[in-house]
């Protein structure tokens, strides 16, 4: 199953935010097992390095990109993901990578801001819970 993972699971998981931390680090856990075929969007890559800065770079070289594609997409689909009315232009931005690339769900901790979006949202819980309850 192909997922786009959300800035704000990845984010959790660079910070061990609680109480989100197991669960987030459970779907990259996923990825890097590559039982779950997962993706980031390529501005969450820019967004974590804007945020750590340097020491983010273990991170993204050994413990997310080997693990993850990084997608993105294109000009005439983010104009026409605007126009779906997602209130939130990074959250448009990772819908649109989302569908471009044809992920089954996005995975976030925010899933009522993919309410308009062509992919549905399920929270790292409800994904872990849904499709790996062992």
């Amino acid at each position: 199953m192909n997922v786009l993972i959300d800035a704000n699971v990845v984010f959790d998981v660079v910070e061990k935010r609680q109480p989100h931390y197991a669960a987030s680090n459970l779907v990259l856990c996923l990825c890097r097992r590559r039982v779950l075929a997962g993706m980031v969007a390529y501005h969450t890559v820019a967004n974590i390095f804007y945020q750590y800065g340097k020491p983010a770079l273990p991170f993204l070289k050994d413990s997310l990109l080997p693990h993850v594609r990084t997608v993105s997409a294109d000009s005439p689909l983010i104009i026409q993901a605007l126009q779906w009315g997602m209130s939130d232009f990074e959250d448009a931005l990772q819908a649109a990578a989302a569908w471009a690339n044809g992920a089954t769900f996005i995975i976030s901790r925010n899933v009522k801001d993919f309410k308009l979006s062509q992919v549905p949202a399920l929270t790292p819980i409800d994904y872990l819970s849904r499709f790996h309850p062992s």
